[in-house]
């Protein structure tokens, strides 16, 4: 939030509210109440010093993707 909305400038300030973060086990959390299972999760991470994001399978810190399946039947 701080480096997208107040250094980078990326997006508005107020864009995001901290209240408002779910964090990778609360959604794991929330999707096997729904009956949903998590196969795989990865984070994204940005590197300022050469302007690129890479995937991280172990820094879900912030900005991170699931990818789930809903069993059938």
């Amino acid at each position: 939030i701080l480096g997208a909305e107040y250094l980078m400038g990326w997006l508005p300030r107020g864009t995001h509210d901290w209240s408002k973060f779910i964090r990778p086990d609360e959604l794991g959390a929330l999707l096997a109440t729904a009956g949903v299972e998590v196969l795989d999760r990865k984070g994204f991470v940005f590197n300022p010093v050469s302007w690129q994001w890479r995937l991280s399978a172990s820094d879900l810190s912030v900005n991170y993707v699931a990818t789930s399946v809903r069993p059938i039947g």
